[in-house]
């Protein structure tokens, strides 16, 4: 179990600071402080906007220096940027906790295992540096077979309207769900946070593009030879102008058995891509069949709503519009729990 501090420096919110924020919520280790000068001295949980929220109890301190004092052994980087790049005004910081014996997490597309000054002052120091999104060798150059899952075993993929909708975060809620109901339950992490809180997975927007369906067809494999149930993490969004590669990729490569479609209620547009508006829940359902089915049908059969910015009235309206729009079982899993989309998979068997 590791003693972690999570650097965030300047980016502590709750769409830039994702991995900081589904470690702290998910993950087994000890997170002791995070690291953003613009909030030193402030807790976590009310700097992301909900003070009974995640990361209750987390200092916010201004420096490596004052983290070291809560006794850690890893900085984790707890932003995943898009272009995933390390910021040049972290380097200092990263150095300094190597020095001071801290082994380093990094989730970045930037392999920092790989910066000559970070690697030379890791090896001087004999710190580790794990670079999350290196591809596991056995799945790295992986071709898909088309072979189908061990019969009796169920794959749900989550699909998306964007990215940063909580894919991740609907999967491992279902995950918990299935597990505390005695169902054979496995989480299939697909991006840099869910590997960190399942201890494996692909990182799939760094596998290379003709091995990807490979990739994730092993991973869901191996998920679907211990498990009757598999909840495979999406990323990004079929209408994602940049990342819709990597989408399809998954869904081929999973081959799944139903989907569940996120959507964050306030969105209407990709997020940074505001002239690309997000179609009705109902033209996206229609987008994401289509697309599955081209290799074997697999039906969304529940809609998991993001209500985060909302309060609690504006979050069950939108649950309802959603539910009326679609016809499907709609809920905020996070804030009302994962049962009614469990239910949903269940009963569609």
């Amino acid at each position: 179990m590791r003693r972690i501090v999570i650097l965030a420096e300047g980016r502590l919110n709750i769409n830039d600071a994702k991995t900081a924020v589904g470690v702290m919520r998910y993950g087994d280790d000890a997170v002791l402080a995070v690291i953003d000068s613009t909030h030193a001295g402030e807790d976590c949980a009310a700097v992301l906007g909900d003070p009974n929220g995640v990361g209750r109890g987390v200092p916010v301190v201004a420096h490596v220096e004052a983290a070291l004092a809560f006794d850690p052994d890893t900085l984790l980087i707890g932003i995943a940027p898009a272009g995933g790049r390390l910021p040049d005004t972290w380097r200092a910081q990263i150095l300094r906790a190597i020095a001071a014996g801290l082994t380093i997490v990094s989730g970045l597309h930037q392999f920092l295992a790989d910066d000559p000054e970070i690697a030379a002052a890791a090896q001087a120091y004999g710190v580790r540096v794990w670079d999350v999104r290196r591809p596991p060798e056995r799945f790295a150059m992986r071709l898909a077979d088309g072979r189908p899952h061990r019969p009796g075993s169920h794959v749900v993929y989550l699909c998306g309207t964007d990215c940063n909708v909580g894919k991740m975060t609907v999967a491992v809620e279902l995950h918990r769900e299935a597990q505390r109901r005695g169902l054979a339950s496995g989480f299939a992490a697909t991006g840099q946070t869910g590997i960190l809180i399942a201890g494996d997975g692909i990182p799939a927007d760094r596998i290379i593009s003709d091995f990807l369906a490979g990739a994730t067809e092993g991973l869901v494999r191996e998920q679907a030879e211990e498990h009757d149930w598999v909840f495979v993490e999406g990323q990004g969004s079929l209408l994602h102008p940049a990342f819709s590669a990597v989408t399809l990729g998954l869904i081929h490569g999973s081959r799944p058995d139903r989907m569940l479609l996120c959507h964050d209620a306030t969105r209407t547009a990709i997020r940074h891509f505001e002239d690309t508006p997000i179609p009705p829940l109902s033209e996206v359902r229609r987008i994401y069949e289509e697309a599955a089915g081209w290799l074997k049908p697999a039906p969304i059969v529940g809609v998991a709503l993001n209500t985060y910015a909302l309060d609690d009235a504006a979050a069950r309206a939108a649950i309802a519009r959603a539910q009326d729009e679609t016809g499907l079982p709609t809920t905020d899993p996070v804030r009302y729990g994962a049962g009614p989309l469990l239910d949903a998979l269940l009963t569609s068997v």
